[in-house]
């Protein structure tokens, strides 16, 4: 064989091969498009699922965090409270003067309790401070309160702790 036949046997096999590369390269191109949709189809289907199960882990977080917050808050606002109902027993029942001596002893139980509600209340605490304010005022002042405003100071921060606790 001839140099000459070389070279045209040599162009229609490069012919042929650069017209099947093209046939192929539409076909690869179509099967890459088709496995870019499936693989874009499946990464959303796996996005979907991911934002899912991150709502729920968040939502479980949130609820635990609520959880741990009300054990946390529990031992600190138990003795507030069990000081201010006892108070406030007293007060129902006219004792203004006896009422006056149990929340003597509010400021102390409040100045140890304070540090721990104030970051584990949250957007209440600035109601809480104010009610707790409230009733530093009434009893702390030197005067004997009248049965209205000491009932009112009571149960104005018995709520809001109460309800920070769950109860």
């Amino acid at each position: 064989m001839t140099r000459i036949d070389r070279l045209v046997r040599l162009g229609i096999a490069l012919t042929a091969a650069g017209s099947l590369a093209l046939v192929g390269c539409s076909a690869t191109k179509d099967a890459a498009t088709g496995v870019g949709e499936a693989t874009k189809d499946a990464a959303t289907g796996v996005g979907d699922a991911a934002k899912d199960a991150a709502t729920g882990v968040g939502e479980a977080a949130k609820d635990a965090a609520t959880a741990t917050g009300q054990a946390a808050l529990a031992p600190a606002v138990n003795p507030v409270l069990d000081l201010l109902k006892k108070g406030e027993g007293e007060v129902k029942a006219g004792n203004i003067g006896a009422a006056l001596a149990t929340m003597g002893g509010f400021k102390a139980v409040w100045d140890k309790a304070a540090p721990v509600i104030r970051p584990l209340a949250g957007d209440k605490w600035p109601a809480i401070e104010t009610a707790a304010n409230g009733v530093l005022s009434t009893f702390g002042g030197g005067g004997t309160p009248d049965a209205g405003a000491a009932g009112s100071a009571l149960s104005g921060l018995i709520g809001p702790l109460s309800g920070l606790i769950g109860q």
